[in-house]
């Protein structure tokens, strides 16, 4: 499986959703899933991705909220699992866009085994699985309990294209509108 099928799994099996993807490949491949929809789109800040779809999850109750984040932003930010687990949103999915390599930064190797199932179980409210396909991934999205994080083990290396300047306040916008049309 490779970024992009992975994103257009999430895309396809949660149309409604609001995507809220970190720097780097995650925002390449989310934008190129959605035709560039109205979704949040990080083009900067490493590691605050999660944090961020935890804040809209709160804010938006009624709204499905993924978190699409590469293992390097993940990994970043993974300190921001403990308020999700305090928390618990009944409407966040994290998909993690697990490659084992910091791709924005050059392809530098991701050290640790990312383990976030072992993870997750090891969090009051939390529930982890693995994806090694995009059948396998397509079953958890439909299964997982929320807060819900799957590891989406990369094996192919595609580069989903740059991920050009994105206006911030654009991005306010498209996702005010997304927001207020519903699923």
């Amino acid at each position: 499986m490779n970024i992009v099928e992975a994103t257009r799994v999430v895309v396809d099996v949660l149309p409604d959703a609001l995507i809220v993807s970190s720097l780097g490949t995650a925002t390449s491949a989310a934008r190129l899933a959605t035709d560039d929809g109205p979704h949040f789109y990080l083009g900067a800040a490493m590691g605050s991705a999660l944090a961020a779809a935890l804040g809209l999850a709160e804010a938006v109750p009624e709204r499905q909220v993924v978190a699409l984040l590469g293992d390097g932003d993940f990994l970043m930010g993974a300190s921001t699992l403990w308020s999700v687990s305090a928390w618990r949103p009944a409407n966040l999915v994290v998909v993690v866009l697990a490659d084992g390599a910091y791709a924005i930064t050059g392809g530098q190797p991701v050290a640790p085994s990312l383990r976030l199932a072992e993870v997750a179980d090891a969090l009051d409210g939390l529930a982890g699985v693995t994806a090694d396909s995009a059948g396998s991934l397509r079953a958890a999205l439909t299964s997982i309990d929320r807060p819900g994080i799957v590891e989406a083990r990369i094996s192919e290396r595609v580069w989903p294209g740059p991920s050009p300047f994105v206006d911030p306040a654009e991005v306010v916008r498209g996702v005010r509108s997304n927001i207020a049309a519903g699923p």
